[in-house]
């Protein structure tokens, strides 16, 4: 098959370099993607050129000007031909799920030193409670998913356990213990409701405190980082009731990890406000239809779909008054010294 200047044969990319003919098998490609350049819109017309993208096992990058159709095509081909081979340009968005609002790929997410995270390795997402076939099928069988992370507490669990999915591996990883409503979801709605009685921002800021300042909370995401460090194939994922407290900040301090700036951890931490938001209104008029909701009510459920960045900063406050930088507190206390964090960076960046 040919798309403009290269061609698929054999199980390979072929194309020219440097008045060179050049075989690059199609095995050795981790990652494909479109690249589009220029702007498009406005009241002048502008114009925008489209490029396949290809990036291989030993890191090198080639790019090939094609049509958006021959790009489409392309990828399709060579995903046929190796299956583990990532796609797409997700930078973090939401995967398209039916019954999972919250999950979300990491891939792309850049880095400050110019890299990216390998898309389809690194997925954040709420519960797996009653998964449907579709995602199930598209989490297996596009992402390769082999291994989820539980954040929630025994209670939660049983309450309402993950799908269990052919192959995949389970670990849970309680962040916090029974005790804290509000973060964990166990008992009834209801119940949180009407028996919460603290002020809500200040009982949250008091919990991202707690996240990063407990023994058990720290032990915790050590191991954490430790199993996404020690992932072998596919990609892994990691959850806990609504996929924002305790999965964010695991998601936090693993793309700190990676060398991610903060300005885009705090971006990919807020945009759970957009994807549970659906799941929101859909809260308040349940409770509409039981005559509950006032404005004490409606803080409370804010609290279980809503996140600030304040929350975040003052987990990332937290950690620089108790050990002074965050790089001194990922070394010590989360055992990821600068040889556990290349090897991290190697697996998951390109």
């Amino acid at each position: 098959m040919r798309f403009g200047k290269i061609r698929i044969e054999d199980g390979n990319l072929i194309f020219a370099r440097h008045m060179m003919l050049n075989n690059l098998p199609c095995k050795d490609i981790i990652w494909a993607y479109m690249r589009r350049e220029g702007v498009e819109g406005g009241k002048q017309k502008q114009f925008t050129t489209s490029s396949l993208v290809v990036i291989t096992r030993r890191r090198k990058r080639y790019q090939f000007d094609m049509t958006d159709r021959e790009i489409q095509e392309c990828i399709q081909i060579l995903k046929a031909l190796n299956p583990e081979m990532a796609t797409g340009f997700p930078r973090g968005g939401r995967i398209h799920l039916q019954s999972l609002p919250n999950t979300r790929d990491l891939g792309a997410l850049m880095t400050k030193d110019g890299r990216h995270i390998l898309p389809r390795k690194l997925l954040r997402s709420g519960s797996l409670y009653h998964v449907s076939l579709a995602d199930q099928d598209m989490l297996l069988e596009d992402y390769k998913l082999s291994t989820v992370i539980d954040f929630r507490t025994e209670a939660e669990r049983e309450q309402k356990p993950d799908t269990i999915m052919k192959g995949v591996e389970y670990y849970p990883i309680p962040v916090l213990d029974e005790e804290t409503s509000g973060i964990t979801q166990s008992g009834t709605l209801m119940d949180m409701l009407t028996k919460f009685d603290q002020v809500p921002d200040e009982f949250m800021c008091k919990q991202y405190e707690n996240l990063v300042r407990d023994e058990i909370c720290i032990k915790q995401y050590a191991n954490f980082l430790d199993v996404v460090l020690h992932q072998k194939k596919g990609a892994v994922l990691w959850h806990c009731s609504a996929g924002k407290d305790r999965a964010g900040i695991g998601t936090a301090l693993l793309l700190y990890a990676l060398g991610v700036p903060r300005k885009t951890i705090k971006e990919d931490f807020l945009k759970t406000n957009v994807y549970l938001d659906n799941e929101m209104q859909h809260m308040v008029r349940y409770l509409e239809t039981r005559m509950i909701v006032t404005p004490e009510i409606m803080d409370k459920v804010r609290l279980l779909y809503k996140v600030k960045g304040e929350y975040l900063d003052t987990a990332f406050r937290t950690i620089e008054k108790d050990y002074g930088s965050v790089d001194y507190f990922m070394r010590k206390v989360l055992y990821m010294n600068p040889k556990t964090i290349e090897a991290l960076r190697n697996k998951y960046l390109v």
